[in-house]
Parts: structure tokens; sequence; C-alpha cells
């Protein structure tokens, strides 16, 4: 009997970036679930907020992880950063199945690696008996992407696809583009993401607009800066595709001002080509 459904693994769900494959196994009868791996933080998360949405979610996937160990020959996308030391827990649950590695990850010379402060050698040997022998195939975002793991990991150059990010159906089509606001972000609202000299910028021209859609740990100060600057808007978080294409048909550019850190460096990211297609720069 042919598997029904394929598991997308990844640390916080992150269903936006595997719109395509969704529709590809919907084509073929199979049905995409996500789940999560990053279980006990979460659950942590959800009892100090008595969230409990988030607390049913975290059960749900701590009894896959469960079953990960009692069952095989599931099919699993993993999506993990690279160098994360949770693989190393991760492998004994996934090692009889098979594992579909997708990343976006560009420098896989280990000259700059987001989680370089755990890695010691055990995890760096897990990664690379992952990349090179446990993984069925990976799916590279980009051809640097696919060209870094060649060149530093011993990969069959038919074992790595490139599998470029996708629209929503939602963002397929566009009602017109008449931009009356300058400027627009959406992302979490984080340090990295750049939004404190942001603010700082646009507080300092009030003749130039600015929306901010999003939520974060920096929530508060969007919207301190929100109620005391009238050029600067802040919409929260927006998950309707239909209303965010609205709002960013209003806009001309978007914003990205992410910063690298010791730890992160922003890729690529899908508000991108979401905002592209409907005509913001």
């Amino acid at each position: 009997m042919s598997q029904k459904s394929v598991y997308v693994l990844h640390k916080n769900g992150a269903p936006n970036h595997y719109k395509a494959l969704d529709y590809f196994l919907n084509k073929k009868g199979k049905l995409l679930k996500y789940r999560e791996f990053s279980v006990l933080g979460s659950i942590y998360k959800s009892i100090i907020k008595l969230d409990a949405k988030l607390f049913y979610k975290q059960v749900i996937n701590l009894i896959f992880l469960v079953q990960l160990f009692f069952s095989k020959e599931k099919r699993i996308v993993l999506g993990i950063a690279p160098f994360d030391k949770k693989l190393v827990r991760l492998l004994p649950i996934l090692k009889n199945h098979k594992v579909f590695y997708h990343t976006s990850w560009t420098c896989w010379d280990g000259k700059f690696q987001p989680k370089s402060h755990y890695n010691n050698e055990t995890v760096l040997k897990a990664w690379r008996n992952f990349l090179e022998n446990i993984t069925d195939h990976i799916f590279a975002v980009s051809p640097i992407a696919k060209s870094q793991l060649l060149e530093n990991y011993e990969i069959s150059p038919d074992s790595i696809s490139e599998v470029y990010h996708t629209l929503r159906d939602d963002f397929l089509n566009s009602n017109g583009h008449e931009p009356s606001i300058d400027c627009i972000f959406i992302g979490r609202l984080v340090p990295q993401k750049g939004l404190q000299e942001l603010l700082d910028f646009f507080s300092d021209k009030s003749d130039k607009t600015l929306t901010i859609i999003g939520e974060g740990k920096l929530e508060n100060l969007v919207e301190t800066y929100a109620n005391t600057y009238d050029n600067i808007t802040f919409r929260g978080q927006i998950s309707n595709g239909d209303e965010l294409k609205t709002i960013l048909q209003k806009h001309r550019y978007l914003v990205l001002n992410s910063i690298k850190t010791e730890k992160w460096e922003e890729l690529f990211g899908i508000v991108i080509i979401e905002s592209m297609s409907q005509g913001v720069v």
C-alpha cells in the first residue's frame, strides 16, 4: 500500500515554503502534513501564555515524534537550520524513514554557521553523515546552495535538486497596483530584522510613510513609534492572503533591513516574491 501522506518536519512549521509540494501531492492524491520538532520549548510557551491551541498542537507533534520510533518508511521533508545540534537527537528517530532535506543555506564551507556556538565535533560529524549518507534527496532553493553542498560534501549531483520558492495560490493574480504609501515591512518583529534602525529612519523622515506588518518581541516598540509618529502605521499580524494583497497594492516599496548576526542571516524571504507579484518594488 502506497504512502498517502508526506510530512514536513520543521522547527516551527513553515507552510508557505511548501505550497508547490502541497499542490504536487494533491494532484497525486496524497496529503502534505506539517509537524514540528521543537516541541518542549513550545509546550512551555503555551503553558506560560495559557494558549490551549498551541498546547494541543504540540501534543500532536509530540505524539508524531514518538510514533516515528515505532514505524518505518514514512516520507519526511526535514527543514532544519544548518549545523543545528537538534539533528543529533532527530537522527535516531528518523533512521527508519525516507528523509528529504530542504535548505536555502548558501555557506556550507564552514566560514559562517548560524549555530556555531553549538558546533562541536559530534554535531559536525552528524551533519556530514546526514548529508552524505542518510538523506534520500536534498532540495536546494538556489543554484549556489546546491553548488556549495557539492563543493564541501561527498554528494552526487543527482542527489540534489534545485527547487525554488513559490507563491501561494492567492498571490498568483493582482487586482492592480495603485500605491499611495511609500514603504512596507512584513516579517518577524525581532532585532535582527533591523527594525530599530528602520523606525529611527522613518521617525526622522516625516514626509515618508511606512507600514509595518508582523508580530514578535519588538511589538511594543513598534506600537510606541506608530503612536508617536503619524507617518508610521502598525497593522499587527495579517495571515489572510487577500487582505495582505490589498495592503501590498497600496505600497511602492518593500523594505527588508535585515542584519547579519553571528547566529543568523536572511537568505530569501518569500515576502519578496509575494510583494513583487503585487507590483511592489
